[in-house]
């Protein structure tokens, strides 16, 4: 169960790619944009009374603003200008987390029927669960690419290509047949992290040192140790019997 930390030479990790910063668009497109987006709102008086609104802005406060922008975008060039936004306002925000912001999942049947008991596919999917982790932390998950044109770029000749490329020039490599690599570098958040209330803005943590999985039912917690002290997942058969007995507690 525990990675090696070695990967065969035709292994694309989410590590050899370097995601560019986003680029800050000139302040006359995106006012252009927001206009076409109003257009189809508003009647003929309304959507002038926006364009001079608009105007007004691009010449005068939004003028500054934008100047800011691109200076602060400037003086933090580890990261997209847009980061810091996202994370204010989505720690900030006051309205419930579900369904405002957070996405759920949904899993289909699984096609072996014996597999959709509730604790045999819970079982399943703590384990996969816990390799999916550790996949993760030893640096060789696959990375989420976007696929334009497949036939390019999802085969085991651009993976060749790639792998050879300098992590700081991969994502030009893929750019160049029509693959996208996404950012994932938020993805460590993904185990053993919260959201910890703060009055005017939450904050996340996370603790990689966590084993534990924590387990909800009519209302009761449950906590039980997947990952063992060495790092590596505990038995299945394990797993299995913690959550049988949630299952059956009758509190």
């Amino acid at each position: 169960m525990k990675p090696s930390g070695k990967h065969h030479p035709e292994t694309v990790k989410w590590t050899d790619f370097v995601v560019p910063r986003l680029p800050i668009p000139k302040l006359e497109d995106t006012i252009r944009r927001y206009l076409a987006a109003q257009r189809p709102l508003l009647d003929d008086d309304q959507f002038r009374n926006t364009e001079k609104i608009a105007e007004d802005f691009k010449i005068g406060v939004g003028k500054q603003l934008h100047k800011e922008l691109v200076a602060q975008d400037k003086n933090n060039k580890h990261t997209s200008y847009i980061s810091a936004l996202s994370f204010d306002m989505y720690l900030s925000a006051r309205e419930p987390v579900v369904p405002n912001y957070n996405p759920f999942q949904s899993f289909n049947p699984d096609p072996k029927l014996e597999y959709n008991n509730q604790l045999i596919r819970a079982t399943n999917m703590v384990c996969s669960a816990v390799r999916f982790m550790k996949t993760l932390r030893a640096g060789v998950l696959e990375p989420d690419v976007l696929h334009l044109n497949p036939a390019k770029s999802d085969t085991d000749q651009f993976k060749k290509f790639i792998r050879w490329v300098p992590s700081s020039l991969s994502w030009y490599g893929a750019y160049l047949v029509n693959a996208y690599p996404l950012d994932m570098s938020q993805y460590f958040r993904l185990f053993n992290s919260t959201r910890l209330p703060k009055q005017g803005r939450d904050e996340l943590f996370t603790d990689e040192k966590g084993r534990h999985l924590l387990v909800m039912r009519k209302g009761n917690l449950y906590t039980f140790d997947i990952v063992n002290r060495d790092g590596n997942m505990v038995k299945p058969a394990e797993i299995h019997s913690h959550l049988k007995y949630i299952l059956s507690d009758e509190n």
